[in-house]
C-alpha cells in the first residue's frame, strides 16, 4: 500500500471513531419516536434529556423544556408503539429525596382512548421538596410557639418540665422505698423458701405414708391389711350405726308425742249453773290420739239449783282418729260407753276451718232416776264451736236431746304441753325395752 493510501485509510478510520463517539455521547437514538407536550406551572428542576417513565418503565426522553405563556412546556419524545391513554397522569418524579428527576406517566384506561402525537396535555405539578420542607419547618415553628405560650395552667413546656421533675422525684422515692424494704423482702422470700422446703418434706412423708397404706408394710399398712382388723372395724362401724339408729329412735320417740290440755266450761241457762271438763289429749303420732279426763267436775255436796240433773265427776276415756275434716273418738264419755264425732266441713279454708260441728252419744243403757225424774233414753248432745285462735274457742250446745234438752253456752281452751309430751316420750321409750327400738 502506498503512503497516500495509508494516510487516507487512517483519516477515514479517525472520522468513523469520532462519529461513533458523537453518536454515543450525544445520546442519539435511531428508534422512531413521537412527541407529546406536557404543561406544568413548575417542573421542580426537571432537566432536558431526563427519562420519561410509564409505569416505572423508561419509554422516552425529555427532549426540551420551554417557557410558554408563563408555564413550563416539557417536550417529551415517546417511543413509537407505546400508547398513552387520555386519562393518564403526568407529573415529575424523583429517584430519591435528592435524586434525579424524570417525567413520570401514570397510565390511564384504554377506554379513554390514546393520546395522539403532537398533543398537549396538562401535567400535575409536583410537590417541591424545598417548599414542603419550608412548610414543615413553618408548621414546626408554629407548634413550638404554641407549646411555649402560657395557657390556663401555664405553658406546655413548663408543665412538661414539672412533670419530668415529679417523675424524677417519684423515681427517687421508689428507690428509697425499695432500699428500705429490701431487707424485709429478702427475709420474706427466705421465709417462703423455708415454708416451701417444709411443704416438700410433708408431701414426701405423705407419699411414703400412702405407699405404706397401700401395702402391708408398716404398722398402719399391716393393720389395714389384717383380716381380723377388718372384721373388727366392720363390727365397730356396725355398732356405731346401730347406736346412731338407737339414738335417732330415742329422740324420735321423745319428740313424736304431742300432748294438749283441753278445758271446757259450759253454762247451763236453765239452772244458771256452770260445768267444767278437763282432760289430756295425747297424740303419739299424726292422726291418732288418746283422751282422758273428767267431766262435770264439782262438789257433790253443793246445793243444786232448780231441776239440775247433772251427775258430777264423770270420767272420759276415748281413743280417737283424725282424718281430714273428721275427728272420731270412741270409748267412755261421762262414765258411759259412747262415741263423739267432730266435723270441720271447710277445714282447708283459712276462715272455714275455724268452725266445727260436734255431736256425741253415750250412756245407751241409761235407766235411772235423778232428782225424782226417770231417765231411760241414751244421752245425745250436739253443738257448734268457733275457734277464736289456736287456744280459745266459743260455741253453744244442746245436751240430752231425748230428755231435758238443756241449752248451754260453751267456752273451750286448748294448749300444748311439751313437758308432759317429753315425759310420755321417755316413758314410751323405756316401755319399748332396753334397745328402745320403734316397732313401726
Amino acid at each position: 500500500m502506498s503512503l497516500e493510501a495509508k494516510v487516507g485509510a487512517f483519516v477515514v478510520a479517525g472520522f468513523a471513531l469520532i462519529g461513533t463517539a458523537i453518536f454515543l455521547l450525544g445520546d442519539l437514538s435511531l428508534e422512531k419516536r413521537y412527541t407529546l407536550y406536557v404543561s406544568f406551572r413548575d417542573v421542580a428542576n426537571l432537566t432536558k434529556n431526563a427519562p420519561v417513565k410509564l409505569s416505572g418503565v423508561e419509554v422516552g426522553q425529555v427532549r426540551d423544556i420551554l417557557l410558554s405563556d408563563g408555564r413550563a412546556k416539557v417536550i417529551a419524545s415517546i417511543r413509537k408503539g407505546v400508547d398513552i391513554y387520555q386519562d393518564a397522569q403526568f407529573t415529575v418524579g424523583s429517584t430519591g429525596i435528592i435524586g434525579s428527576k424524570y417525567l413520570e406517566v401514570s397510565q390511564g384506561h384504554p377506554s379513554a382512548g390514546v393520546i395522539a402525537a403532537e398533543s398537549t396535555v396538562m401535567g400535575t405539578d409536583p410537590v417541591s421538596i424545598e417548599k414542603a420542607m419550608t412548610q414543615a419547618l413553618g408548621s414546626l415553628e408554629k407548634i413550638m410557639k404554641e407549646l411555649s405560650e402560657d395557657g390556663p395552667r401555664g405553658s406546655l413546656t413548663s408543665n412538661l418540665k414539672d412533670t419530668v421533675a415529679n417523675v424524677r422525684e417519684l423515681t427517687a422515692n421508689l428507690n428509697d422505698l425499695i432500699a428500705t424494704a429490701k431487707p424485709s423482702l429478702t427475709n420474706t422470700m427466705e421465709r417462703f423458701d423455708q415454708i416451701s422446703d417444709k411443704l416438700d418434706k410433708v408431701l414426701a412423708k405423705s407419699d411414703q405414708m400412702m405407699t405404706g397404706l397401700s401395702t402391708d408394710k408398716g404398722t398402719v399398712g399391716a393393720l389395714l391389711h389384717d383380716e381380723k382388723m377388718k372384721e373388727d372395724v366392720k363390727e365397730t362401724v356396725a355398732s356405731v350405726k346401730e347406736a346412731a339408729a338407737t339414738a335417732k329412735d330415742v329422740f324420735g320417740r321423745i319428740t313424736q308425742f304431742r300432748v294438749y290440755w283441753n278445758l271446757d266450761w259450759r253454762y247451763e241457762h236453765a239452772v244458771r249453773t256452770s260445768r267444767a271438763d278437763i282432760g289430756l289429749k295425747i297424740s303419739p303420732r299424726e292422726g291418732r290420739y288418746y283422751y282422758i279426763g273428767g267431766s262435770n267436775l264439782g262438789n257433790v255436796s253443793d246445793e243444786r239449783r232448780g231441776t239440775d240433773y247433772a251427775q258430777f265427776n264423770r270420767v272420759d276415756a276415748l281413743l280417737g282418729w283424725e282424718r281430714g275434716p273428721f275427728d272420731l273418738a270412741a270409748g267412755v264419755i261421762r262414765s258411759g260407753g259412747g262415741g263423739r264425732l267432730s266435723v270441720t266441713p271447710f277445714y282447708q279454708h283459712p276462715i272455714g276451718k275455724k268452725f266445727s260441728l260436734v255431736a256425741q252419744g253415750y250412756d245407751f243403757g241409761r235407766n235411772r232416776v235423778v232428782q225424782g225424774r226417770k231417765f231411760d233414753h241414751p244421752q245425745y248432745d250436739v253443738g257448734l264451736l268457733a275457734r277464736i285462735n289456736r287456744y280459745l274457742g266459743i260455741g253453744a250446745r244442746v245436751e240430752d236431746l231425748q230428755e231435758t234438752k238443756r241449752y248451754q253456752s260453751w267456752v273451750n281452751v286448748t294448749f300444748e304441753d311439751q313437758d308432759i309430751a317429753y315425759l310420755f316420750g321417755v316413758i314410751s321409750f323405756g316401755a319399748a325395752g332396753t334397745k328402745g327400738r320403734s316397732k313401726k
